[in-house]
C-alpha cells in the first residue's frame, strides 16, 4: 500500500478528522473492538486514498463506449431500413 496514503489515514484517525460513517461501519464490523476497528478503518481508508485515477479511466472507457456503439449501430441500421422502405415505396420495388 502507499505509505503516504497510510500516513494520511493515520493522521485523520488520530486528529479526529476521520470519516464518521466509515468509522461506525468499521466498529460494527469489529463487534465493538476498538483496536480492530482502527485497523479496519486504516486499511479501508488507505485503499480509498490510493486509487489510481488513470486506472479508473482505462477501466471505464470500454464499458461506457460499448452501449453507445450498440445504440449507434442499431440507429444506423434503422435509418437505412427506413430509407430503403421509403425508396421502395416511391420507386415501386415491391
Amino acid at each position: 500500500m502507499n505509505q503516504e496514503a497510510k500516513r494520511n489515514a493515520q493522521e485523520e484517525l488520530d486528529g479526529n478528522f476521520a470519516d464518521r460513517e466509515l468509522l461506525s461501519k468499521c466498529i460494527a464490523t469489529a463487534d465493538g473492538d476498538e483496536a480492530r476497528a482502527r485497523q479496519i478503518y486504516l486499511h479501508r481508508r488507505t485503499a480509498e486514498l490510493t486509487i489510481d485515477r488513470e486506472d479508473i479511466d482505462e477501466r471505464e472507457k470500454w464499458p461506457m463506449l460499448t452501449p453507445l456503439l450498440v445504440l449507434y449501430t442499431i440507429g444506423t441500421i434503422g435509418v437505412l431500413a427506413l430509407v430503403f422502405i421509403f425508396l421502395a415505396g416511391r420507386l415501386d420495388w415491391y
